[in-house]
């Protein structure tokens, strides 16, 4: 196996939002230097060598870039990279690997990859692929917000014209509302903490504390509420956050 370059940590003046990375390699002394690289960088980062943990926290757990090594993941390391790309189309997938044939780049790049580095890695580059890859995945994100509308149960939203459509009626939302409630329906059926919300909806630069979340889903109840046939879509968890769901339908009294 190539030894590992030293590190040598590097300042870059501008840095996307924090970011929550996932790195997969069974190799602890590369676990280490990647772990490294990305926290300076300002990232929060989940190790791991294993590949059902690595599936386990990509469901559980908010995640927006996954770093694999393919090599040291048995029978097929590219077969895990397909599982990771199912699970989110969208979330970019860098390969950091000690094989550096032509084949087998091609062939990881047009199977499920965003970017391939070959190891010894240059931590600079290193540095500079994961902005590329955040910066991207952003655009996406952004794109996909604009030209997305969901729909779930009672409930749709158009995001064109910044409202909500509740059996039929348009319910007019301001776009911290919106995004809030956007962010919860892409995350049907998910438990998602108050932090994870103000960051998935409004970002890492909103300034504010997690109860503006709360405050946030009684504007919501008041304004969707009334519209609703069944219950409310929005289910608070005690002590933790909120989860939207159809709501079940009530038993008919005999």
């Amino acid at each position: 196996m190539a030894r590992s370059t030293p590190v040598h940590l590097c300042v870059i003046k501008r840095k996307p939002d924090l970011a929550t990375v996932l790195t997969i390699d069974r190799d602890p002394l590369q676990q280490e230097v990647l772990a490294t690289l990305l926290k300076h960088d300002g990232h929060r980062v989940h190790p791991t060598a294993d590949a059902e943990t690595a599936l386990a926290i990509l469901q559980s757990a908010l995640v927006d870039l996954v770093i694999v090594e393919p090599a040291t993941q048995r029978p097929d390391g590219l077969r895990l990279c397909q599982q990771i790309r199912q699970l989110n189309p969208y979330r970019p997938l860098m390969i950091v690997s000690e094989r550096g044939d032509e084949e087998q780049i091609f062939r990881a790049l047009m199977v499920a990859a965003d970017d391939y580095m070959v190891k010894p890695i240059s931590p600079r580059l290193f540095v500079g692929h994961v902005h590329a890859l955040l910066r991207r995945a952003e655009q996406v994100r952004g794109q996909r917000w604009q030209d997305q509308n969901i729909s779930i149960g009672e409930i749709a939203l158009n995001l064109q014209q910044m409202h909500a459509i509740v059996n039929g009626e348009p319910v007019p939302l301001t776009p911290r509302e919106l995004s809030l409630l956007h962010a919860l329906m892409e995350n049907a059926n998910r438990v998602l903490s108050r932090d994870q919300l103000m960051r998935i909806a409004w970002g890492e630069r909103f300034i504010g504390t997690p109860k503006a979340v709360d405050v946030y889903v009684q504007r919501l109840r008041r304004k969707i509420q009334p519209h609703l046939a069944a219950g409310f879509y929005i289910e608070a968890q005690r002590g933790f956050g909120y989860k939207f769901e159809i709501p079940r339908p009530q038993p008919v009294a005999s």
